[in-house]
């Protein structure tokens, strides 16, 4: 009887858990639309009046140019054309700040879905390109050089945590200093050697955590593995010695990448996990 109360007791303390996240992910997403309308209703309403300049302009060149070419005005028309070429790049740049506010949009309804919900990657929203549909999966374990006798997985993993600038090898730039649930990181310079990789090397990733993992999802567009995309990095024990276990998924991923995704990944954790090691000598306990 004591057993069944306190397991019930479990159940509606993760059900509430559950509820308040799921409440907090809606009223984040809510503010996100909000926001973004917000920003689209100003961008329309900045575009209508370049528009209009733009139309015009066009209707004094065509009348100078086409109707009555007699009539000529250089002045008029060099300044016609002056502002058709100013409503133009005008028009350009607000559809570049809209296009930004798109996938800002997406990226935050993707991070609160990603940290909230367990969503099948395919089901991610995603405008990938007909080239960028690759998928790919791999495991990958590094050996850390330390056993339970010398630290706990949950120890190790907490290292990793607070210390994400000094293990990954490469850029990471972030929301939070350390590695906690909700954070976006975004990291840059991924890719080994150049050529095609721009723009696919820099992307923004969201963070969920559990005592001995770091779980990244993809919540950008323009990046080598598409958007739901999970990594996770783990401390595991194989035979009696703790691993620093790389678990990847990779949907909607660029093809040329795709192809050599293993390899080089191997050559990217194993870097990681020699700093990881210098982390563990440098700041633990032991």
């Amino acid at each position: 009887m004591g057993e069944s109360a306190a397991g019930a007791r479990k159940r509606l303390k993760n059900l509430v858990a559950t509820t308040r996240a799921v409440e907090t992910a809606i009223g984040r997403v809510r503010r996100t639309l909000v926001d973004y309308a917000s920003e689209v209703a100003e961008i329309k309403e900045l575009a209508a009046v370049q528009i209009e300049k733009r139309n015009a302009a066009q209707q004094i060149l065509q009348d100078q140019l086409v109707d009555d070419p007699g009539a000529f005005d250089p002045q008029r028309g060099s300044s016609a054309n002056q502002q058709l070429e100013d409503a133009l790049a005008a028009l350009y740049r607000l559809s570049v700040r809209r296009q930004s506010a798109d996938s800002a949009v997406l990226g935050d309804i993707r991070a609160a879905v990603a940290t909230t919900w367990e969503v099948d990657p395919e089901n991610y929203p995603s405008d990938r390109a007909w080239y960028d549909q690759a998928g790919y999966q791999y495991e990958i374990d590094d050996a850390l050089g330390y056993s339970a006798d010398d630290y706990t997985a949950e120890e190790i993993m907490d290292l990793f945590k607070r210390y994400p600038g000094e293990i990954f090898p490469f850029d990471v730039s972030v929301s939070s200093s350390t590695f906690t649930d909700g954070a976006v990181f975004t990291l840059s310079d991924t890719i080994i050697g150049n050529g095609s990789a721009e723009p696919y090397e820099t992307g923004d990733v969201v963070v969920t955590t559990t005592g001995t993992s770091v779980k990244f999802t993809v919540i950008s567009d323009q990046y080598f593995d598409g958007p739901g995309s999970t990594i996770e990095f783990s401390v595991v024990e194989v035979d009696g010695e703790w691993v620093l276990r790389k678990t990847a998924t990779a949907v909607g991923a660029n093809q040329a990448a795709a192809l050599g995704a293993e390899w080089a990944a191997e050559q990217t954790w194993n870097v990681q996990a020699d700093n990881l090691r210098d982390i563990i000598n440098k700041h633990g306990d032991r």
